[in-house]
């Protein structure tokens, strides 16, 4: 019995080793491929794997929110046609609280497309992408998820890449795996993937960790503070940049009366560069006090009451939750020994000074925003 269980496992090893062999086109032969099938037209095709990275709060969810919401119904992004076909958004990092998001969406920016129907599926729990059993009950339960509904999957975004392979190394042998398993996922269900992914330290260094996932990705798109560029695109010219803003919308209200808020992407045209302003050469604490802001804004901002000192349409934070955030980001030094708790506050004191005299930030106590 042991005997005929072990031939069988050879003869199936041998067989998935004859289907990776690589097909062989002859130049002679050769002619073009037909026509591509885009999701996004002149971006993203079937099959292709893509990474859309940027540090916290610069808005990457909500870009990717009205981009697979866009593919979904069918509508155009960016005066591109989309395919209007199966979008699966896997919440690795937030769970069942991303679904407001892409409800804003539905409810703001679709319109009329939504009556048609809007085939986006978000799996509020994510699988761990370096371990071969959770990938197959994901790879079974999309499958499922493609019969009920009588559709083919086109997109499969995971967000984020980290809590998509938790415990893996980023700066080797893990990245090399999560390939291996876009690979699987691309050819079993001739979807394309998404990473979205999170920027280094410095974020002009590109995405964390190796650069292996920058190599095997056909297009890579660079999130920042109001703008999205491709970096790269294969077989494409890079370099696009599509501006867009962030707008607080209120969905309803909670138990206790309190709004339900969230953001949607707001498309702009892009600036001259004559015309854009030049961003302001901040101090290494003024930079930590910039993104603890971005970073509470984007979980726990609200649009702020107009007022004489408070400009319409502002999104903030009280000025509690911003340092709350920033005791997490500064209170730890390199050796991981903490921070004496009033260095945190006089480090707080000159980033928030620096942060004012740059105009970065507005306050109006007990609230600050993002100017």
């Amino acid at each position: 019995m042991n005997v005929d269980r072990g031939a069988a496992f050879l003869d199936a090893q041998r067989e998935r080793a004859k289907r990776r062999m690589s097909p062989v086109v002859m130049l002679s032969e050769a002619q073009l491929p037909p026509s591509q099938e885009w999701f996004v037209k002149g971006l993203l095709q079937r099959r292709d794997l893509a990474l859309v990275y940027g540090p916290s709060g610069c808005g990457k969810t909500f870009l990717i929110a009205d981009l697979l919401a866009r593919i979904a119904a069918g509508s155009s992004w960016r005066g591109r046609r989309t395919a209007g076909a199966l979008a699966v958004y896997v919440a690795a990092e937030a769970g069942a609280s991303s679904v407001k998001r892409f409800i804003a969406v539905r409810e703001n920016v679709l319109g009329e497309a939504r009556e048609q129907g809007v085939l986006l599926a978000i799996l509020t729990r994510g699988a761990n992408l370096l371990d071969a059993l959770d990938v197959d009950a994901l790879l079974e339960q999309l499958q499922q998820l493609s019969r009920d509904l009588g559709a083919p999957i086109c997109v499969v975004c995971f967000d984020t890449l980290s809590r998509s392979m938790p415990g893996g190394d980023e700066n080797g042998e893990g990245m090399t795996a999560l390939i291996g398993v876009a690979d699987r996922i691309r050819d079993e269900l001739g979807a394309a993937v998404i990473f979205v992914h999170h920027s280094g330290k410095d974020p002009s260094r590109g995405a964390r960790g190796h650069g292996s996932l920058y190599a095997a990705a056909d297009l890579v798109v660079a999130v920042s503070e109001g703008a999205a560029v491709v970096e790269k695109l294969r077989d494409g010219v890079s370099g696009e940049r599509f501006a867009f803003r962030l707008e607080p919308v209120v969905l309803g209200e909670d138990s206790d009366g309190d709004p339900i808020t969230t953001c949607i992407i707001v498309h702009q045209e892009d600036e001259a560069p004559s015309r854009r302003r030049a961003e302001p050469i901040l101090s290494g604490v003024a930079k930590v006090g910039l993104q603890a802001l971005r970073e509470a804004i984007a979980d726990h901002g609200e649009p702020l009451p107009e007022t004489s000192t408070i400009p319409r349409g502002a999104c903030g934070v009280t000025l509690e939750q911003w340092r709350e955030r920033f005791r997490l980001r500064y209170g730890v030094e390199a050796d991981s020994g903490k921070r004496d708790a009033d260095a945190v506050r006089k480090a707080l004191q000159r980033s928030r000074e620096a942060l004012l005299k740059a105009g970065a930030i507005g306050i109006s106590s007990p609230y600050v925003w993002l100017a």
